[in-house]
């Protein structure tokens, strides 16, 4: 009995706490409901079709009756030329996008920090980040127009060379595909990713630079040894979540800016000629199952290292 009573008595205040919680918090769990219930209906309730990567799908069949392969289709991934190569140029792709598309942000807020006019630093910040809700199509839809044969990057050459060049097709040049690439993803990204470091700057107790200056230190070191370590947790967190998309690719833009002169093909761009334009889902399905598996491996490796270096973890 005395045990009842107790247990009675400790289940109360956790449960009431919760209550207290929940109510307290009630407007933010609203807020969060919406993601909540698509990430559900998205991301976890197709989770079962992955089943397809293991059988020899047909569609009469269905997913449940269609005979089991086995890891068949995860082998045969490793096995065709074409997709070897298209592991290939994604994992070139995306390490290049790292390279230099991780750092770029930051150096563009750290030199936004350093306008001191407030106008023109709200203008460079609201300009940079406006290309962030252009569709990727549309990018490509400029990037098309502005390096056309008769687009304003020809005419500005032949204005300079008072017109004794030729017209370039750039966008026919298989050695410039991938800079165009790096060069799209950069200009539609960085502005977006230096709102997340402005804010992580703002955060910076000024009274450290002020300690700084009466110490002698000029604005570099202060970066170096102020700006730059108060950024590090930032920076380590954003930079685990982009080391588990190595293994994908955008598809978006690379099959946008492919053209008949073009021969560079990605994972999901092969995913898409052969798995779902041929119907070979079976070969779709085993190719997104590799690319959760290696996404999940390069997350929570990239999270220990972190963690066991830095102190700094995402769970």
């Amino acid at each position: 009995m005395y045990e009842e009573i107790a247990t009675s008595h400790t289940a109360k205040p956790n449960g009431s706490r919760f209550m207290r919680a929940l109510r307290k918090n009630s407007f933010g769990y609203m807020l969060m409901l919406p993601s909540i219930v698509l990430t559900f209906i998205f991301a976890y309730v197709p989770m079962p079709g992955i089943i397809a990567a293991f059988k020899d799908y047909n569609i009469f069949l269905g997913l449940w009756n269609s005979p089991w392969v086995g890891m068949e289709h995860v082998r045969e991934i490793f096995e065709t030329p074409m997709l070897r190569q298209a592991i290939i140029n994604t994992l070139e792709l995306s390490v290049l996008t790292v390279l230099v598309g991780f750092p770029a942000p930051i150096i563009l807020a750290l030199m936004i920090n350093e306008v001191k006019d407030g106008l023109f630093k709200r203008s460079v910040q609201t300009l940079s980040y406006l290309p962030h809700f252009l569709s990727w199509i549309a990018v490509v839809g400029l990037a098309y127009s502005f390096f056309d044969l008769y687009g304003p990057l020809n005419d500005l050459l032949l204005k300079l060379s008072g017109g004794e060049e030729e017209r370039v097709m750039f966008l026919s040049k298989q050695e410039l595909f991938l800079p165009f690439l790096l060069l799209l993803s950069v200009w539609k990204e960085i502005g977006w990713g230096t709102v997340v470091y402005l804010a992580a700057i703002t955060s910076i107790d000024p009274s450290l630079y002020e300690a700084a200056k009466i110490d002698g230190a000029n604005r570099w070191k202060q970066h170096l040894y102020i700006t730059l370590p108060g950024l590090k947790m930032t920076t380590i967190l954003l930079l685990i979540f982009t080391l588990g998309t190595l293994f994908t690719s955008n598809f978006e833009l690379v099959y946008g800016m492919q053209n008949a002169f073009i021969s560079y093909d990605v994972i999901s761009t092969i995913v898409y000629s052969s798995g779902i334009q041929q119907g070979n889902y079976s070969m779709a399905a085993a190719v997104g199952f590799l690319q959760g598996i290696v996404a999940l491996l390069l997350t929570v490796g990239a999270n220990t290292i972190a963690k066991k270096t830095t102190g700094i973890s995402i769970w």
